[in-house]
């Protein structure tokens, strides 16, 4: 079952948001609550960190890995890319 929500927020001159009400409880975010922003394509997904760390798995050192984990992931876009290796291979010699 597919639970959708659809409401709207405006965003400050601080680029602060307020989540409505009704979804804040639904899903269980209240005050101290740390939240995820990850930039999809043209969407802005907000995720509860537990849930990230819920669906890593790490045997040691959990949180640093997953966190280490998705930096990397979102950073391989702008690390593999061929036009800057070959740019880079000029001053490195490679």
């Amino acid at each position: 079952m597919i639970k959708l929500a659809i409401d709207t927020v405006n965003v400050s001159s601080r680029g602060q948001i307020v989540i409505p009400e009704r979804i804040r409880k639904s899903m269980g975010i209240k005050e101290g609550s740390i939240l995820i922003a990850i930039e999809r394509n043209d969407e802005l997904v907000l995720k509860k960190e537990s849930d990230i760390m819920k669906q890593l798995e790490f045997s040691d050192k959990k949180e640093e890995s997953g966190w280490l984990a998705l930096a990397e992931k979102s950073l391989n876009e702008i690390w593999d890319n061929k036009k800057d290796d070959k740019a880079w291979g000029r001053y490195l010699n490679d």
